[in-house]
């Protein structure tokens, strides 16, 4: 179903004149693109970081930009209305927030959406300052919506983290990784990654000759790629459906005496290669609510993606039922290793 905040964005939409931007980041996965060209004036453009979400989009004839909410490609204070639904990260919120002041005409407006839980009322008043309004936020149920006109820009932005900036990891500063907001966990190494990674060795065992060519599917900031660098591997190719992430894991690898592949993709979709390795670290859920869909998509991009004799390595958390739904796609399913809040799942 599609989120209750950007269908209120979405019927915002014709009510606006002149030039809009939609800023879609993943709370716009559901969306029916086709609808919203039909639907909307030709003066319509869409910024987003997903790839999935901006393929869908240009494939339904709208004009989008597929990038890191990269906004110096626009010309300055050339919209008339900004359509956001405040993200799950703080930066990346405050971060478009910011650039909405250098974006907007004189009087346009900043039509901002979100649940009280994702602390919409904080980000409308935030943003009322910066522009010099005081327009309320609308309730309806749990979700909010406000039209903040833009009338003078404050010079205090909002902190987005320096949003746009690439800096070393610092949770493991010997390992010369950088990140960036924008990324999932990005200031951290992710518990499940960790502990693939000190099981990597006896993983590698499964192989009757060592394996040469390696994808993580879903990379991030290439954590698993990078510490899969010290093994036997002459080829990486690092995948992520996420612009943050491909610009950061460019980063790690560059420079790298290995053959290194970045590729955007929605789980492996763009690939058409097969590997005898493949790692993963998927987004399988979010708190305790799996999802299943996500679940299927994984798992049949590594069928398709694995070489005949490969293996794939997958990390969860212990409750994901993997090994079940590993059956329609595996002859092969092990449980390698469970630290008793992540298992890895051995497929081939």
């Amino acid at each position: 179903m599609i989120d209750i905040n950007v269908a209120q964005l979405l019927e915002q939409l014709c009510a606006v004149q002149g030039k809009k931007l939609i800023v879609a980041d993943e709370n716009w996965a559901l969306v029916n693109w086709a609808d919203v060209a039909l639907r909307s004036h030709p003066n319509l453009q869409l910024i987003s970081n997903r790839y999935d979400i901006a393929q869908q989009a240009e494939a339904s004839g709208l004009t989008v930009i597929f990038n890191d909410l990269d906004f110096s490609i626009f010309d300055s204070h050339s919209f008339d209305a900004i359509f956001f639904r405040v993200s799950k990260e703080r930066a990346s919120s405050h971060h478009v927030i910011n650039q909405s002041i250098k974006l907007l005409k004189s009087q346009a407006t900043l039509i901002l959406s979100g649940d009280k839980n994702d602390g919409i009322k904080s980000y409308v008043k935030k943003a009322c300052v910066l522009m010099g309004d005081n327009s309320p936020a609308k309730k309806n149920g749990t979700s909010y919506l406000a039209k903040i006109t833009f009338h003078q820009a404050s010079k205090n932005l909002l902190n987005d983290n320096n949003y746009q900036m690439i800096r070393p990891l610092e949770a493991v500063p010997e390992n010369h990784i950088s990140s960036k907001p924008g990324i999932f966990g990005w200031d951290k190494v992710d518990r499940g990654s960790a502990f693939l990674v000190t099981k990597l060795p006896m993983f590698l065992k499964r192989f009757k000759y060592p394996p040469e060519r390696l994808l993580d599917l879903g990379c991030g900031y290439g954590y698993l790629g990078y510490c899969a660098l010290k093994l036997s591997f002459k080829e990486l190719t690092l995948t992520d459906n996420n612009a943050a992430a491909l610009l950061a894991v460019t980063k790690n690898f560059k420079g790298s005496a290995n053959q290194v592949n970045v590729i955007a993709s929605d789980a492996g979709d763009t690939i058409t290669e097969q590997f005898d390795t493949i790692l993963c670290n998927p987004p399988f859920h979010q708190g305790f609510a799996v999802d299943g869909d996500m679940c299927t998509k994984f798992l049949a991009a590594t069928k398709r993606l694995l070489a005949p004799h490969g293996h794939a390595l997958f990390v969860v958390n212990t409750f994901i039922p993997l090994e079940k739904k590993a059956k329609h796609y595996f002859n092969v399913i092990d449980i390698l290793a469970s630290d008793g809040s992540f298992k890895l799942v051995a497929l081939s």
